[in-house]
């Protein structure tokens, strides 16, 4: 613990040999591979949920190291694009589910009454899996920020199972700007807050220095669905995870590895610290690498089974939390 009496404060610390471990981790994870949203690179298919069908990309993979699927859970809104690091990770190494959740563009949904809850995104998630085929086999489930954040309220309300739980820099709050959703959007039509989308680009990415989350914060923020954002995100201007992540009584593995403004390090190990069982992983690296990353670490878990717990590649990187 480096003299401190305090492990949530020890757990981002770091070392040159840990640093130079996950950048040789990272370079192997650097390979080539197709952008995974194009035709006839992997299976799209719709998957039916209450009130609404989500987009579901699927990729087979010749390669027989890797003992199960991933299935991965994007943040809030994000575009497939912010993910193709990820996918050339695990490219050719590992099946691959990609599951969009209801606010994304490309679910198809009624607008009006439609249910954009967190709960409901969650519960989203659980019928997915059981359409796909995956209830009863061996996965793990890779969320990272908010889609984490879903996948931790599944658990938390005890909707969603899945054998391996790894989630990567959890959301414990929405990051918009709460004013701007509690006293703004619910006053503004959907035509308005198109033509206000420049304005509301600023107040939530303000002065993000980060040049690699930045340009993806802002890609969200000109693709997104305006009515599915707008609806999503007043849905949630009062989630909060801390307080009451006590209720989830299973493993949960926190990943960390990069900082920015949306993504603040100090509250991973807080996070994983509030689970009983959570567990913590620092894998220091650079934001530009952060998805590629998370694909590494993801494809580690994917070649032992659920049983087998942390992989033994990753255990260095383990910051005890109690």
């Amino acid at each position: 613990m480096n003299g401190h009496a305090d492990p949530l404060a020890a757990a981002l610390e770091t070392t040159p040999e840990t640093e130079r471990a996950v950048a040789a981790l990272v370079r192997a994870a650097d390979r080539p591979a197709p952008h995974f949203w194009e035709p006839g690179v992997g299976k799209e298919i719709y998957v039916p949920v209450e009130g609404a069908e989500i987009r579901v990309f699927h990729f087979r993979s010749p390669d027989t190291r890797a003992r199960r699927p991933i299935v991965l859970v994007p943040g809030f809104g994000v575009i497939p694009d912010g993910f193709q690091d990820f996918f050339a990770a695990v490219h050719g190494m590992s099946e691959l589910y990609y599951v969009e959740t209801r606010e994304k563009s490309s679910s198809r949904i009624a607008a009006g009454r439609a249910d954009m809850s967190v709960s409901r995104s969650a519960r989203d998630l659980a019928q997915a899996f059981s359409f796909l085929g995956l209830e009863g086999r061996d996965f793990l489930l890779f969320a990272p920020c908010w889609g984490a954040s879903i996948c931790l309220q599944g658990l938390i309300e005890g909707s969603l199972r899945a054998p391996t739980f790894l989630m990567a820099d959890p959301m414990h709050t929405l990051w918009f700007p709460k004013w701007l959703l509690r006293y703004v959007s619910p006053l503004l039509p959907v035509g308005v807050v198109r033509l206000l989308r420049p304005m509301f680009a600023r107040a939530m990415l303000g002065d993000m220095q980060e040049p690699t989350q930045r340009a993806r914060a802002n890609a969200f923020v000109y693709g997104a669905d305006i009515w599915k954002w707008q609806k999503s995100a007043e849905a949630a201007k009062d989630f909060e995870l801390y307080g009451r992540l006590r209720a989830i009584r299973r493993e949960v593995f926190v990943l960390n590895g990069t900082r920015d403004k949306i993504h603040d390090q100090r509250d991973y190990p807080r996070l994983a610290a509030e689970m009983p069982r959570g567990r913590f992983i620092s894998m220091p690296t650079g934001e530009s690498n952060r998805e590629r990353l998370f694909g590494a670490a993801a494809l580690e878990f994917a070649r032992i089974a659920a049983a087998d717990g942390l992989p033994r590649s990753l255990e260095v990187y383990e910051k005890k939390l109690r």
